[in-house]
């Protein structure tokens, strides 16, 4: 491709045709800067006819596309927790077991806390001792009837 041909061929496949007087003259005279112009201007006619339209998706495009992708989501193990089924399983479960070991507790603390006079005046030790031993002797109800007895209220 000769030099006036270069410079304004972008013009001239545009078809803004200024200044392409020079340019004409020299195709009229040079054959093969004339076949590569004409080829030039079929892969332009070419590309034009590829360009891209406006296309829209088919209805539905976009529902379809989020249910591909919601159906390939990998659940977690803590999902399983959500189905009702198994929720209201662990519920129960939990239940019962509070139950159980509520029960267990009440069951296995067998201190008593008496409010009784005796048990407040005769101090903490032997208020235990007498409420946990039935068989205690009667010595130590005597003694404890002597504190009784014998307690003043300052």
């Amino acid at each position: 491709m000769h030099q006036p041909v270069r410079e304004g061929l972008e013009d001239y496949l545009s078809g803004k045709r200024t200044q392409t007087g020079a340019l004409e003259a020299h195709l009229s005279v040079c054959a093969q800067c004339a076949a590569e112009i004409g080829e030039l201007q079929q892969q332009t006619r070419l590309i034009r006819t590829l360009r891209a339209e406006a296309a829209e998706p088919a209805p539905g495009f976009y529902a379809r596309v989020l249910e591909r992708i919601e159906q390939r989501v990998k659940p977690s193990v803590w999902s399983i927790l959500l189905e009702p089924a198994i929720g209201r399983r662990i519920a129960v479960a939990s239940a019962t077991l509070a139950l159980v070991l509520g029960g267990y507790l009440l069951n296995s603390e067998r201190v008593y806390h008496s409010h009784a006079p005796a048990a407040i005046a005769a101090g903490a030790t032997q208020s235990a001792a007498i409420v946990q031993d039935s068989d205690a002797s009667p010595q130590d109800r005597d003694a404890v009837l002597v504190n009784l007895a014998s307690f003043r209220d300052n």
